[in-house]
């Protein structure tokens, strides 16, 4: 009943307001969703676009605080700021989610194939693309449950410069600062930030806070030296030095400790685009490169490393049949060649123990090794518009991997807007596939982990149908969508291997289903008021390995819910902005003593609430404020680790 007449009130108030429009997000152009951009309305596939005003509205540092608000995405922290965060679309396991910065592939080949969210900050985020379901017959197999593509801010022409620094909570302090202009004839940005941060305690005894530090720098240049011809060079950078609390043996319980893990992350790119035809041919040629290195320290020394670094090149070449229009892509064609490289290298201390039996030789550990592996890839994409507000999308792709068979994923979807009621319907099917990670084959942790070299890929079918229904002209739009995935051969990393003593990875038997729903609200009210919502429902399971009886996945809630409204007034000089979200119980695994085996434990729901305020003093300075944890909750999204509690902080920006 509560729901109900807060539900009336929230129509009744945009029934009244006299502003618009939500109508405006639906014709946003987004570069994800296909090979080229597309409309949003015209899109198959569920697409969320988090833009700059959402991020200067809720002030978040770290761009995984926007991205836990997208429907169908579950995020899990391992501890203080700067820990391990995993993000996870519709059920999916974090490396089975594809991010691209500025087009370049991120997910880390020495870090199991998943992204470290944890080190994403958003001084120099212009937008964040969350594209949802398989899109691995356009991006490859690390897309197999969604594409996440954070494009930042690009430099212009005129000169530009701006600046920030606040602090606050866990004697937490960040600064940056931005210049973008005209160079040389080319236009030119520079970014660079720092967050430095004492933490909080991970673990569920002692004092011990969990520091962190993370640098990131980023450097854009771009220029056209003829009319059709653009050519650019993308590079960026991020150190980071993070503590954390490893298990205790006594307990298998995080535990107050020396830990420390240093990251470097390299990112870079660099092509041309070429248009031809009045702009309806286009052609683009792209080199990129990835590097990632991780120390390991604990209070002895040095405690191992491993380092990744891959190599692509990228043509792309795509015709337009007809123009692109609100509401219909035009017709055209895509094709695209890639190549690209991975190497792997693992560095550590040779252990050397008895044998299992008197006279057996000796046990030897050597972690040390390097790996490599190659693809080649061709896809193709065609878009088509058979009636006014329509779409349908055909991909195929075929992968030549240098350690496996052969592989072809396909996708297609589909689009339409009704001319009378603005009503959206979309449906999407797909096929993925999901290689074995360099961790899951090769990875070596004595006592711990040792790979499995003979896993094989992972598979998927996913199909999602949904409709978006905007209301009162446009100032309100509500949706709906249903998906559903099957996966077959899902690797499992958590199985006991009596031969060392730790554990090891290996395909399941059988089939995991990931399915549910999704559910939208946005109203955009009168006197600047802008009020969104979401929540989803998820049921995923996955084949026992010991029975084959379907059971529930680790750390997938069953429940998420967002709320969040944000308020200008004062001539949009003053903005007030409250976030409200909650997570659904969920489960966890922990390996206890005294036989350590695997036992299945309960995670606790919980709330967050945030609040920010910011106020534009002048055209080049802005002052704000916000809360984290506003209820200071004391929650855990991963079993034994502790996360921040309530928080506040303030700062200043400017720009000129």
């Amino acid at each position: 009943m509560r729901i109900s007449i807060c539900f009336a009130v929230f129509i009744a108030t945009a029934a009244s307001a006299t502003t618009v429009s939500a109508e405006e997000i639906r014709d946003t152009l987004v570069v994800t969703a296909s090979r080229i951009p597309v409309p949003l309305s015209a899109s198959g596939s569920s697409v969320t676009v988090i833009d700059r005003e959402q991020i200067d509205a809720r002030q978040s540092v770290f761009a995984v605080d926007l991205l836990q608000d997208v429907p169908g995405v579950a995020v899990s922290r391992s501890g203080s700021i700067g820990a391990q965060t995993q993000v996870r679309i519709r059920g999916a396991e974090a490396n089975q989610v594809l991010v691209l910065i500025d087009g370049i592939e991120v997910n880390d080949p020495a870090g199991n194939d998943e992204f470290a969210f944890q080190d994403l900050t958003t001084w120099d985020v212009e937008r964040i693309e969350v594209v949802r379901g398989p899109q691995s017959a356009l991006w490859g197999s690390d897309a197999l449950a969604g594409v996440i593509n954070v494009i930042t801010r690009q430099p212009t022409d005129e000169f530009s410069a701006a600046g920030f620094a606040e602090g606050g909570a866990f004697d937490t302090y960040s600064v940056g600062g931005r210049v973008s202009g005209e160079v040389l004839g080319a236009r030119t940005g520079l970014s660079l930030s720092r967050v430095n941060s004492n933490g909080s305690n991970s673990s569920r005894s002692g004092d011990e806070d969990d520091g962190y530090q993370n640098t990131t720098g980023s450097l854009t240049l771009a220029g056209s030296p003829t009319d059709n011809l653009e050519l650019d060079l993308v590079g960026r950078y991020t150190s980071t030095s993070k503590d954390f609390d490893a298990s205790d043996f006594s307990t298998s319980l995080p535990a107050d400790s020396t830990e420390t893990t240093d990251v470097d992350l390299g990112y870079f790119r660099t092509g041309g685009t070429l248009k031809l035809m009045e702009e309806r041919w286009t052609q683009s040629l792209q080199a990129a490169w990835t590097t990632t290195d991780t120390e390991n320290a604990n209070a002895f020394g040095d405690n191992g490393s491993t380092g990744a670094d891959k190599y692509g090149i990228y043509y792309q070449t795509s015709w337009q049949f007809t123009p692109r229009i609100a509401d219909a892509p035009g017709d055209s064609v895509t094709l695209a060649l890639l190549h690209e490289q991975q190497d792997f290298t693992q560095r550590g201390d040779v252990l050397t123990f008895p044998g299992p039996a008197p006279g057996d030789p000796p046990q030897v550990f050597d972690p040390n090794q390097n790996q490599d592996q190659r693809t080649t890839a061709a896809v193709l994409e065609a878009i088509y518009s058979p009636l006014p507000r329509s779409s349908v999308s055909l991909s195929a792709r075929y992968d030549n991997n240098s350690d496996y068979d052969d592989v072809a994923t396909y996708r297609a979807t589909t689009a339409w807007t009704t001319a009378s009621t603005r009503t959206r319907l979309h449906a999407s099917y797909g096929t993925g596939q999901k290689a074995p990670t360099f961790v899951e084959r090769f990875g070596f942790f004595p006592d711990t982990f040792t790979g499995n070299p003979d896993l094989e890929p992972e598979t998927s079918k996913g199909w999602e149908a949904g409709l978006d229904q905007p209301l009162f002209e446009g100032r309100v739009s509500l949706g709906a969508t249903y998906f559903h995935e099957d996966l077959k051969n899902e690797i499992n990393g958590f199985v006991f291997d009596p031969g060392t003593g730790g554990f090891t990875a290996d395909n399941l038997q059988g089939e995991s289903q990931r399915r549910g729903v999704e559910i939208t609200a946005l109203a955009r009210l009168t006197g600047g008021l802008r009020l969104a919502g979401s929540y989803t429902y998820l049921d995923a399971t996955e084949p026992d390995a010991l029975t084959g009886d379907d059971k529930g996945e680790v750390r997938r809630p069953r429940h998420v819910a967002t709320v969040n409204g944000d308020w200008r007034f004062f001539d949009n000089r003053a903005d007030v902005n409250l976030n409200l979200s909650y997570v659904g119980d969920r489960t966890d695994v922990f390996f206890g003593p005294p036989n350590f085996d695997r036992a299945t434990v309960n995670l606790d729901s919980y709330y967050l609430a945030s609040v920010a305020v910011s106020y534009r003093a002048t055209e080049q300075v802005r002052v704000y404020a916000r809360v984290e944890n506003l209820l200071d909750q004391n929650y855990e999204d991963v079993y034994g680790y502790n996360t921040p509690g309530l928080g506040a902080y303030a700062g200043l920006g400017w720009s000129f």
